[in-house]
């Protein structure tokens, strides 16, 4: 007897189970619908401008990111003018017809860029029927045309340019809604040399550690980087750099070895011959410390 009640009792607590089970799912397949039913259709018509970094979270961006360092110096001696492109990328809806994009200079820290002098200016009629986004396209890149100027040989200027709103599109993200260009005809600080680059194997578990060229060959200095250009053949500049740093992990610890080994003989050349060690402009001994040593 007490055994059938004990079976009859389970039986019934399954039941129940089973009918609060069917009660939940139904529950929540309204809650679903219902939500659906709350969403509005996305109908704004109101487009906005970011330049594009492909990165996966807006948390992701760093001021470095928007900066660019150019030099006429690793080009050929006869290059007058040089083109950057910058991608860009709208918010909302795309058009089937061109819409105009107008960039304008802002004020920067240092020598300001001048329009006609160290690039040309983005109003110029020869170049503002190329600040466009395309037909039916939400990406594009728009170019900014720098100039070989005799003051660079002297002195690097600063190009800060953002959008300026018109009647086709409005700003976007803050943080994307400008760029700097840092232009000279001299050795200067490529903007990679400091740029974090993830860990490879690592940047899923601890994002936060990266890997920066300086802290493979130190602090920047124009005669290191010199020195750098000679003893390898390379230009060392952002292409350089960012190839460096995300390609083979040995041949970087090659190259850390090889250059510090490379600096001490070059060192011990000068000394040989009454010369002082290599130093930069102020007065800091050039150094590049084997890390692996």
């Amino acid at each position: 007897m007490t055994s059938i009640y004990k079976r009859t009792k389970l039986t019934a607590m399954q039941s129940m189970s089973r009918f609060f089970g069917v009660l939940l799912l139904v529950s929540c397949l309204l809650s679903l619908t219902s939500c659906e039913k709350d969403l509005e259709v996305y109908n704004t018509e109101t487009c906005r401008l970011n330049f594009y970094y492909n990165l996966n979270n807006r948390s992701d961006f760093n001021e470095s990111l928007a900066r660019t360092a150019y030099s006429f110096i690793y080009g050929s001696s006869d290059r007058q003018r040089d083109t950057l492109w910058f991608p860009v990328q709208t918010m909302g809806f795309t058009s089937d017809r061109d819409r105009p994009v107008v960039l304008e200079q802002i004020p920067s820290d240092g020598v300001q860029a001048v329009p006609g002098k160290h690039y040309v200016a983005f109003n110029d009629p020869s170049v503002s029927n190329l600040y466009i986004i395309p037909a039916g396209k939400a990406t594009t890149k728009l170019p900014v045309i720098i100039l070989r100027d005799p003051s660079l040989k002297s002195e690097a200027v600063t190009l800060k340019f953002a959008f300026r709103e018109n009647e086709y599109f409005k700003l976007g993200f803050e943080e994307f809604s400008t760029r700097q260009i840092e232009i000279t005809d001299m050795l200067s600080e490529p903007s990679k040399w400091n740029e974090a680059y993830p860990i490879p194997g690592l940047e899923r578990y601890f994002p936060r550690y990266a890997n920066h060229l300086s802290d493979f060959f130190g602090a920047y200095g124009v005669v290191k980087h010199q020195f750098l250009i000679e003893q390898t053949g390379k230009k060392w500049d952002d292409e350089y750099i960012e190839a460096l740093i995300t390609g083979d992990s040995n041949y970087l610890k090659y190259l850390v070895r090889k250059m510090s080994q490379r600096l001490a003989e070059v060192n011990a050349e000068r000394t040989a011959k009454g010369l002082d060690v290599l130093k930069e402009a102020d007065g800091t001994i050039v150094e590049i410390v084997d890390i692996y040593a």
